[in-house]
């Protein structure tokens, strides 16, 4: 059960989509100076500037775009007015917020609990992603480094006491969020009008004003209700 509920947790937290607050209630400086566990880890994209810092900037949209794409974890993801709130139905329930925004860096910070009759209530953790890059010739590369920290005393112990376990849960799962980060933002920049071949309405509109589509006239499926 342990195990599980740490699976859930990571899941949760590491759910790469966030949007733009004015406040925020977490301690996001005792994360990172008191963290439970950290991890970091590097990457490379081939995309422009623009492109990757619209699709950090714009959690809501790249969270829908996953549920098309048919990626797992099956996540349901709706917009908040800080940010997004993430759930799927194994009980996974997060709350993901960008909380920096600054020259070649994005921060975010989520928290994250479980509605699963297997998993504690009191069982709770927070976490803060940051997102440094800069552009090259062969397109974007940066490192991910992730704080993550129990909400209570008793959460931060089973963390540290499974820790072995955690740290690979936690490369699992950046490792498989960056590949399909990368699988979608790789369509947005070489192919953008195959992600409009999937999309209807208002989806089409928000990927549109986001990615709009290159010349004056109106994208391809621009009319399609």
């Amino acid at each position: 059960m342990l195990k599980r509920s740490l699976l859930i947790m990571i899941i949760c937290l590491l759910f790469p989509a966030v949007s733009p607050v004015q406040a925020l209630e977490l301690p996001v400086g005792e994360i990172i100076e008191t963290p439970t566990t950290t991890y970091q880890k590097t990457f490379s994209i081939d995309t422009t500037l623009p492109i990757w810092e619209k699709a950090m900037d714009n959690p809501s949209l790249m969270g829908q775009l996953w549920v098309i794409y048919g990626f797992r974890p099956p996540y349901r993801v709706t917009r908040t007015n800080a940010g997004i709130h993430v759930s799927d139905p194994q009980g996974i329930i997060g709350d993901v917020r960008q909380i920096d925004r600054s020259d070649r860096s994005r921060t975010f910070c989520a928290t994250g609990s479980f509605n699963h009759w297997a998993i504690p209530s009191f069982f709770t953790a927070s976490g803060v992603v940051i997102f440094a890059y800069e552009a090259g010739s062969k397109g974007i590369t940066g490192v991910v480094e992730l704080f993550m920290r129990g909400d209570n005393g008793i959460s931060r112990f089973v963390m540290a006491l499974f820790s072995g376990i955690l740290a690979r849960r936690i490369d699992n799962r950046i490792g498989s969020t960056l590949e399909n980060m990368e699988e979608i933002i790789l369509d947005i920049t070489h192919n953008p009008q195959s992600v409009r071949d999937r999309l209807t309405g208002r989806m089409l509109r928000d990927f549109d004003r986001v990615f709009p589509a290159k010349g004056n006239g109106p994208a391809k499926n621009q009319e399609r209700p």
